[in-house]
């Protein structure tokens, strides 16, 4: 009898997850999207192994091998063109382009198909991480052609991360020849001490002879040493920044806008000091890594995909269906674009004044950009905004403030006020004597 309910529930068990199996294969792709397109945005966290790797000699001569070749002239090989300068590399970009167009001469922008080819191996399979790596580069239209400028201003970023990652190079370099050139000294005196202790020196004689000396030093340069040194730790154990990027800086106890900070671009690091540029107004203006330690630096160029905020204000009396239409409008505005934009992450009300007759709206996407190239994010958000006004103007959404009321007054009617204002005056005075008179009497 007790077997019976034990094989009872095991079939029940495999029976339900037949169920479940038959279930999810009933679902088509097209149901999955619309689940995936109503789910919250989450993206996964990046796991990586906490073992250091360990580079053999293979490794760094393959890694000065592709150094050399940064600095060559044909830096993306001689069938892309030369490279040497930018104005050189889009030239070259732009024949390949006419190259690659001739292969379809009944097309007139260039099918993504003719660029994947070089994703497929000798055998002719097709290699995904290559095919996306195209796709992520390039990010051809929904249609998967690509214009001759989308096609450069790839190629562009390319050469343009090229550049600055030699650059860095470079000034990394420096900073390890400063970094020698410290352990060094401290070699050299500490050899000196040792070679003193073999002869026989009583060093120690001197060093308590020019204790006192030393000690009135301490207090003078004590701060400027700590700051040194936080200044060193900040360069070569945070390292919050490379040459090329876009940093804030901000106090950490203070929230940052959410409409982005003001940003600098590092141009030169060294074992003591940053220059950087405004990106604004292109002033240069230098700090001493111990003054950076404690603040807050925020790095555009290695912060996620650009948050943007866009925000409409409808009237109150509004139709609710027509709102949803301008929700609508604007998704397909979106999708029409997957060289700007990766998604729509929300559309909701945040603020309701109906005093003022007005219900705001805000638009939260994800621009394709990070903070480090906020050209294109400022572009995309303004088009955005154009386009949402003249859809408010169709749908008859349009907030229109209310008329505010108005006191006008004369001199002439001013000092009728004060002569009303005295006389008025004057009558409360004689109604008190009388109230006087009255207690006064009794």
């Amino acid at each position: 009898v007790g077997i019976g309910p034990k094989h009872a529930t095991g079939a029940s068990s495999r029976g339900l997850d037949k169920f479940r199996s038959d279930t999810m294969k009933n679902i088509g792709s097209s149901s999955r999207l619309q689940i995936m397109s109503l789910l919250e945005e989450w993206e996964e966290p990046e796991i990586r192994s906490s073992s250091a790797s360990k580079a053999t000699i293979k490794d760094i001569l393959q890694f000065r091998q592709a150094i050399s070749l940064m600095d060559d002239k044909y830096p993306f090989t001689p069938a892309f063109g030369p490279a040497s300068t930018r104005a050189i590399c889009v030239d070259s970009s732009d024949s390949l382009y006419d190259r690659l167009l001739e292969s379809t001469p009944d097309k007139s922008l260039l099918p993504f198909e003719t660029l994947s080819q070089i994703a497929y191996d000798n055998k002719g399979n097709l290699m995904r991480d290559k095919a996306k790596a195209l796709i992520r580069l390039f990010r051809p239209d929904r249609r998967g052609y690509l214009t001759k400028l989308d096609f450069v201003s790839s190629i562009d970023t390319v050469y343009k991360d090229l550049r600055l990652f030699r650059a860095s190079l470079a000034n990394s370099s420096t900073i390890d020849d400063s970094f020698e050139s410290i352990m060094n000294v401290l070699t050299a005196i500490l050899a000196i001490c040792g070679i003193l202790l073999i002869i026989g020196f009583n060093q120690w004689k001197a060093v308590s002879s020019l204790a006192a000396f030393l000690v009135s030093f301490s207090f003078m340069f004590g701060a400027a040493s700590s700051k040194y040194f936080e200044g060193i730790l900040l360069i070569f154990v945070r390292r919050p920044y490379d040459i090329g990027d876009k940093i804030a800086l901000s106090d950490p106890s203070t929230d940052t806008s959410a409409s982005g900070s003001s940003t600098w671009f590092v141009e030169k690091v060294t074992l003591f000091t940053t220059t950087v540029r405004f990106a604004t107004t292109n002033e240069v203006a230098t700090y001493s890594n111990g003054s950076l330690a404690p603040l807050r630096i925020i790095n555009a160029k290695r912060s996620p995909k650009a948050v943007v905020y866009v925000y409409h204000k409808f009237g109150s009396d509004a139709p609710f269906k027509m709102v949803k239409v301008f929700q609508t409008a604007i998704e397909n505005f979106v999708k029409s674009r997957p060289r700007e934009w990766v998604a729509l992450n929300g559309f909701r009300a945040t603020r309701v004044e109906m005093e003022l007759n007005f219900i705001e709206y805000v638009v939260v996407l994800t621009h394709r950009e990070m903070w480090q190239n906020i050209g294109p994010i400022l572009q995309s958000q303004a088009d955005l905004a154009s386009f949402g006004l003249e859809v408010s103007k169709k749908l008859n959404l349009r907030y229109i403030s209310p008329p505010k009321p108005i006191h006008l007054s004369t001199e002439k009617s001013g000092r009728n006020k004060y002569i009303e204002s005295d006389s008025t005056m004057g009558g409360k005075e004689n109604e008190i004597n009388q109230v006087a008179e009255m207690f006064r009497n009794e």
